[in-house]
């Protein structure tokens, strides 16, 4: 019941028009409540291949713009995800691929995307980026504006490398980018 209206409020939001005010400060973008939003469904309908670490929080790292981590510090002060607390982490430099569950990149510098990414090969780490070409450079999951509303495109192969596995119901709302699994584009 609980996934249904995290659904149904991802629906809403993708639909919603992102080229409203928000009042935001700093260099936050008027779409950042909802790349938040979309990140934070993604993250309450992810399953990762073997078990997390018990009692210890669900992170999310984030590579780029400060004023996005800032953001989605503040929409995601004490919620959880399947009874862990939710942390988020601002990533500046090289980074233990075990710190994180997720990890968001709110840049498009893909001087700071490839490093990253490289040091996640191996990791059970969702990865989630805002930029053209994030799936070529490896990422499982790209938010983008399309007709002014949030979209997304997933790499199946991506995310099957990661042993990270969305549920169906949410991957409905998205486009599926590669034949990775045998499986034909849609």
């Amino acid at each position: 019941m609980k996934s249904r209206f995290h659904l149904a409020r991802l629906a809403a939001i993708l639909s919603l028009p992102a080229a409203f005010s928000l009042g935001l400060s700093g260099d936050a973008r008027p779409e950042d409540e909802l790349k938040s939003a979309t990140l934070l469904a993604f993250v309450q309908n992810a399953h990762w291949a073997g078990e997390l670490p018990a009692n210890n929080p669900l992170t999310v790292g984030v590579v780029g713009r400060a004023a996005f981590t800032r953001w989605l510090e503040t929409s995601s002060e004490g919620k959880s995800v399947n009874g862990r607390p939710l942390r988020i982490l601002a990533i500046n430099g090289p980074i233990d691929p075990r710190c994180c569950q997720v990890m968001y990149f709110a840049t498009d510098k893909r001087e700071d995307i490839k490093p990253v990414m490289q040091s996640l090969v191996s990791a059970h780490v969702l990865t989630i980026g805002e930029t053209d070409g994030f799936l070529a450079l490896g990422g499982a999951v790209n938010l983008f504006l399309l007709d002014g509303h949030m979209a997304f495109e997933v790499s199946l192969s991506a995310l099957d490398r990661a042993g990270v596995e969305i549920s169906s119901k949410l991957l409905r709302f998205g486009q599926i980018r590669d034949l990775g699994r045998g499986r034909p584009s849609q």
